[in-house]
Parts: C-alpha cells; sequence; structure tokens
C-alpha cells in the first residue's frame, strides 16, 4: 500500500469545477428548495447514487485525486456533492438537500460514499478507510 499523499491539481483542470460544482445560483427556472430536493431525491436513491459514485471516481480523475487524497476534507460529502452535481448538475451550495434525508437515509448514503471511497483507494493502492475513521470530528457522522 501507497502512503496517502496528498495530490494537488490547479482548479481550472477540476472536472467538478467544469460542471459547475462549485456555481451559487440554482438551475436555471428553479428556486433554492427546488435544488435541495433534487438533490434529497437523488441520494435517497442508493442504487442510482452508487451507479454515479463509480462514474464521478472513474471519470473525474483530476477531482478525485485533489480531494480524495485530502484527508482533511470531509470526503464522503464531497463525494455526495459531486455525483448530485454530475448527474444533474445542482451545484454543492445546495448541499442542505442531505438534511432533508431521514437518519436512515442520511446513514445510507454515507455508507454507500465510503464504500465508493473505499473502492477509488483500493484502486489506487491506498490504505482503506472505516466509517469509524473517516469522518471522525465531523457532524455528519452518521452511520
Amino acid at each position: 500500500m501507497k502512503t496517502l499523499d496528498r495530490i494537488y491539481h490547479p482548479w481550472d483542470k477540476w472536472e467538478c469545477h467544469r460542471a459547475g460544482m462549485h456555481q451559487s445560483t440554482p438551475l436555471k427556472g428553479m428556486d433554492k428548495e427546488e435544488c435541495e430536493e433534487l438533490y434529497r431525491g437523488f441520494l435517497a436513491d442508493t442504487l442510482l447514487f452508487s451507479q454515479i459514485l463509480r462514474k464521478v471516481t472513474t471519470e473525474w480523475l483530476y477531482s478525485c485525486e485533489h480531494n480524495l487524497t485530502n484527508i482533511t476534507l470531509n470526503r464522503i460529502a464531497w463525494l455526495g456533492q459531486a455525483s448530485v452535481c454530475y448527474h444533474i448538475g445542482v451545484p454543492s451550495c445546495f448541499r442542505g438537500g442531505f438534511n432533508k434525508l431521514s437518519d436512515v437515509q442520511q446513514a445510507s448514503a454515507n455508507l454507500t460514499a465510503v464504500c465508493s471511497l473505499n473502492e477509488w483507494l483500493r484502486s489506487n493502492d491506498y490504505e482503506q478507510v472505516t466509517p469509524e475513521t473517516v469522518l471522525p470530528n465531523t457532524k455528519a457522522r452518521r452511520f
């Protein structure tokens, strides 16, 4: 196993940036609540979420290297935000949709993201994480 050394890429290489993940406005013709509802609905569909996570972690090479090697980042949240942006174009500023999930749905979404993170770590020869270690000091720790 390789040591998880931080990999940096300039923002203009990030696929997530080009996809609009860091925009601050709702999708055209929608308001904040509608974007958050799209966000919630997507994360609630564990099978679809898992499929899109696989696409994000294989197609967004620079974004994943930059963000998933940053152990100070909430990588589980980033994976959720990236997958929502990838699939439906909702920017990460509408991540409040996660809080509209039930506790059981939040736990399911988090575990789905942990599995995806571990697949990415394994495919890059890095040590895997556990739900208990990946979010050690965050409020979002619901498993």
